[in-house]
């Protein structure tokens, strides 16, 4: 069920260079959401703009949610400015969820802000599957981990400030080979070029790999068909619309990397 809340801010902080952590106060939304959902946020009262805002839920509980975002638009800008006790409207849980049944070994992949679905799942699986966690950044300020291979934790920074020098597709590569990534379910989210490398990788070597799509919504319920992404394998040989495309917001925002076409949205 989806549910429009008005929550208070608990909470919000910056946890890296210009990365944000908001802690809001929820009942309906925490004790129904499950990882991998998102949330369309209406920043403030003042907000004149028709789309709301759709950020990934990094964290639920039976009392709060958290969101991780980055400052660069109006919107986010204004989200940035909440204060303890601000009260702010939110539609969800939206989309569907990450599946992880009967998985043994997996593989959770995060760059950017997209770490927000990644940590969720991290969170509710790590103490119950094998779970290494791979977070990737340009550089060390903009990480708000640290890299702990001993507890299979790795970061990566572009200019090599901390972690393994390169992005998230060198990182993984320089711990695992391919026979050992087989073994292994990829869960992944992050800016598009990072997904469509991955995603290519698991159509190659076949690996079981779930893409958390983030692309521009304007509903976030599946009325106004603006995030559409189209589908690699029909379902029937019929030429319709849906079986040819599906929406982010309802369909997804996560996928099979063989039920796409691309990341590149």
């Amino acid at each position: 069920m989806i549910f429009n809340e008005i929550v208070t801010v608990l909470d919000n902080v910056e946890i890296s260079k210009n990365i944000y952590e908001a802690h809001l106060s929820s009942t309906l939304i925490s004790n129904s959401s499950r990882p991998g959902q998102f949330i369309n946020i209406l920043p403030s009262s003042a907000f004149n703009y028709v789309m709301r805002r759709p950020m990934s839920i990094s964290y639920q509980d039976n009392e709060k949610i958290k969101v991780i975002y980055k400052p660069i638009g109006p919107g986010t800008k204004m989200m940035s400015d909440w204060s303890k006790g601000d009260k702010v409207d939110i539609v969800g849980p939206l989309g569907n969820s990450w599946e992880y049944k009967g998985e043994k070994e997996v593989l959770l992949i995060g760059g950017g802000v997209g770490i927000a679905p990644i940590m969720n799942l991290y969170n509710q699986i790590k103490n119950k599957i094998s779970s290494s966690l791979f977070i990737g950044a340009r550089t060390k300020d903009e990480h708000f981990l640290d890299h702990q291979p001993s507890k299979d934790i790795y970061i990566s920074t572009d200019d090599g400030t901390a972690g393994i020098k390169g992005n998230l597709y060198d990182a993984i590569n320089s711990i695992y080979d391919i026979n050992e990534l087989k073994k292994k379910t990829l869960y992944v989210c992050g800016p598009p070029m990072m997904m469509e490398a991955m995603r290519l990788l698991s159509l190659k070597y076949n690996l079981k790999c779930y893409l958390a799509l983030e692309t521009i919504m304007a509903c976030g319920i599946g009325i106004c068909q603006g995030c559409t992404i189209e589908k690699d394998i029909a379902s029937t040989d019929k030429d319709t619309y849906r079986n040819k495309y599906e929406l982010v917001c309802v369909d997804g925002p996560i996928f099979k990397s063989n039920e796409i076409k691309t990341c590149l949205l």
